[in-house]
């Protein structure tokens, strides 16, 4: 079986080719592989009209497609062109979770499965939110900034003003409560003790039943009696803008929110003017609107702000696990004859 692996300084051509070799071990199957290495996480992904988040170029893979029956990536920018060139092509897998570095229309065309990997970050992103949370209620970076930069020993942060709480004794809001959302609620509730207060209107009654110790509510509810509210919904129409200026002022003074989402769900400007009049505590920030941005943010500015560059996702074992979905869904395909379960292209 010829494999093109478009690895990426995240998930390398080696965690594709040991996840690879592990799962169809035993299966008799001998690959021949081409190798391309793509540069993205140290160089910016970029996008275009026909795909977007991807890292490299369609140029630099024609050559290497010809052959392939199988592409394994992550970043790698499949245009139709890279299609029109891959005429033994049967299958692509991609270890992120949504395809939009790949033309799937195109796809659909030439009815080759566009395999993704939902859910694969998710552990490691309610990690980090709830490392969010610690680092910016507890003047973490703050102290460690004034410590190691600028050699000030900042006891004014042990004021009463300027301390935070411990979460055993904080309500958290989440806005949405999918794979990373609930094990966010998990970790804050059966961890630390929090109360936890949650919006998402797609949640079934059946399934709220499972959590008796969390609050299923209204949006307008969580903002106002929360004292962290953490972003955990898709970025859609219904969402765009979700935190507006109007929403920001529901929330309770000194409260924190949290973005480890999508940069759209929030009135940026709204937000900033909140934490620069004292209206907000803080914020934990991890998305932005130009990543990497433009021109430094006017929120990186201020004090009462943890700002992070999409870090969120990033840890030895998403890339493995992102991996692992996609290369099993391949050999269930190929194998067994199945119709993958991460199909987003269903025809």
């Amino acid at each position: 079986m010829k494999v093109l692996l478009l690895g990426d300084r995240f998930i390398t051509n080696e965690i594709w080719k040991e996840a690879l070799e592990k799962r169809f071990a035993g299966s008799g199957v001998i690959f021949s592989y081409a190798q391309h290495q793509l540069q993205w996480p140290v160089v910016p992904m970029e996008s275009n009209e026909e795909v977007s988040e991807y890292s490299g170029t369609d140029e630099e893979l024609l050559p290497l497609v010809a052959d392939a029956e199988v592409i394994l990536t992550h970043t790698g920018c499949i245009t139709r062109r890279v299609l029109d060139n891959a005429p033994e092509l049967k299958v692509i897998a991609l270890g992120r979770g949504g395809p939009v570095n790949v033309n799937t229309a195109a796809c659909t065309e030439r009815k080759i499965p566009v395999i993704y990997a939902p859910g694969r970050n998710s552990g490691a992103v309610a990690e980090f939110t709830v490392g969010l949370i610690m680092a910016q209620s507890r003047n973490i970076p703050l102290s460690h900034h004034c410590l190691r930069y600028e050699n000030q020993w900042r006891g004014d942060l042990y004021a009463n003003e300027h301390v935070g709480s411990e979460l055993s004794c904080c309500t958290l809001g989440l806005v949405g409560f999918g794979a990373i959302g609930s094990k966010v609620a998990k970790i804050m509730h059966d961890g630390f003790g929090s109360h936890v207060l949650i919006y998402d209107p797609y949640i079934p009654d059946e399934v709220k039943a499972k959590y008796p110790d969390y609050v299923f509510t209204e949006l307008d509810t969580v903002l106002s009696q929360s004292d962290f509210i953490s972003l955990h919904t898709k970025y859609t129409k219904e969402t765009a803008g979700i935190i507006s200026a109007e929403k920001i002022a529901l929330m309770k003074p000194g409260s924190i929110l949290i973005n480890t989402a999508r940069p759209q769900l929030v009135d940026y400007d709204a937000l900033y003017a909140a934490l620069k009049t004292g209206a907000l505590g803080g914020a934990g920030l991890d998305v932005f609107e130009d990543e990497p941005p433009k021109a430094a943010s006017r929120l990186y500015e201020l004090e009462n702000v943890t700002a992070t560059p999409h870090l969120g996702g990033a840890s030895r074992q998403a890339a493995a696990i992102g991996a692992a979905i996609a290369v099993d869904e391949v050999y269930g395909y190929l194998q067994e004859g199945r119709a993958p379960r991460f199909q987003f292209n269903k025809f």
